[in-house]
């Protein structure tokens, strides 16, 4: 007996597919995730841009933070008193037009700028180098 199939019969095609469907995108996938950036070194980014005003420690106690008046990122009162949010907008758009603190847009995502808070500045412990374990 020759069993016939059925043309309107999609089950055992539709299946075959809806595999070879989600192999193929597991390996579109795969290879996209793992060529992703690690991303900046954000100790070093504050190093490079932040610790002439907020000091190496975070503290601002060195002489352009204090001649700046950039503000002390160990403070506890400051950090209980303002957001993450606050802050990224902050690092995102400077202050006073960039006269007073400028504006890292250009050089950092919002990612990595909440990153930079949360990794970097919340983390800062006066008297201790950011980036120096």
């Amino acid at each position: 007996m020759n069993p016939q199939r059925n043309p309107l019969d999609f089950s055992r095609t539709a299946g075959c597919a809806g595999i070879l469907s989600a192999l193929l995108l597991a390996a579109w996938i795969t290879p996209a995730q793992a060529q992703e950036p690690a991303g900046k070194d954000l100790r070093l980014f504050y190093s490079q841009h932040c610790a002439g005003c907020h000091g190496a420690d975070g503290a601002a106690q060195g002489a352009a933070g204090k001649k700046l008046k950039g503000q002390d990122l160990t403070d506890p009162a400051w950090r209980k008193g303002t957001s993450d949010e606050k802050m990224v907008k902050v690092i995102q758009k400077g202050i006073f037009f960039g006269l007073a603190m400028p504006s890292f847009k250009k050089d950092l995502t919002s990612t990595e700028t909440q990153r930079l808070v949360t990794e970097v500045i919340r983390k800062s412990e006066k008297g201790k180098v950011i980036g120096k374990d």
